[in-house]
């Protein structure tokens, strides 16, 4: 076993899904912005900018919220656990990826009017957060013990954010689903820093 340095490695990963959300950002806003460019559809690519960049906002917040290193360091010592959490981080980093692609696709159906309906294009927003949510869940939130609403909050948003895939505003009703959950996680840090 080579020696490592828990905060190191975790600061690595955090700097990586850290560039990966922004290359989705970058992404987005240039799908965005080539939609203006074609006068289309100005409405619809506000909301799809405006839920894209609080989707982004709140994936960011919800990983960060549980300092990885403090797991490396104590509840992580076994292997397996250190191998599942290093490349469970292969699924952040896709569906990070992921999200900024489906926003371009969906700024692409704003302004070309392409054949792909709807109902598809919103999947193609919602279906990386879900994972990014559900993967987040189990390797950060999991393993710290919470225990109360925000134990289940994960996946119950996560179905939610699924199924807002089929809304007209797909974007806008998954990044609220996703910023509500960043508010259940900040009241449940909170409430666990008074109790201690």
């Amino acid at each position: 076993m080579t020696p490592w340095h828990p905060h190191h490695i975790a600061e690595r990963y955090e700097l990586f899904t850290l560039i990966v959300l922004g290359e989705s950002v970058a992404a987005a806003a240039a799908a965005v912005r080539s939609g203006f460019d074609r006068h289309h559809n100005a409405g619809a690519l506000y909301m799809l900018a405006a839920g894209g960049l609080l989707m982004v906002f709140a994936m960011w917040w919800l990983y960060f919220a549980r300092p990885a290193h403090t797991l490396l360091a104590t509840t992580h010592q076994a292997h397996r656990k250190r191998f599942t959490w290093a490349y469970g981080h292969y699924l952040i980093f896709a569906s990070a990826a992921a999200e900024g692609a489906g926003l371009a696709a969906y700024a692409e159906l704003i302004t070309r009017r392409t054949d792909v309906p709807s109902p598809a294009a919103g999947v193609a927003i919602t279906m990386p957060v879900a994972l990014f949510l559900i993967t987040v869940w189990a390797i950060h939130v999991r393993p710290h013990q919470q225990r109360g609403a925000e134990q289940l909050a994960f996946p119950a948003v996560a179905v939610a954010v699924l199924v807002a895939g089929r809304s007209p505003a797909p974007a806008v009703i998954a990044s609220l689903l996703a910023a509500a959950l960043v508010v259940v996680v900040t009241v449940a840090d909170w409430r666990e820093r008074v109790r201690h």
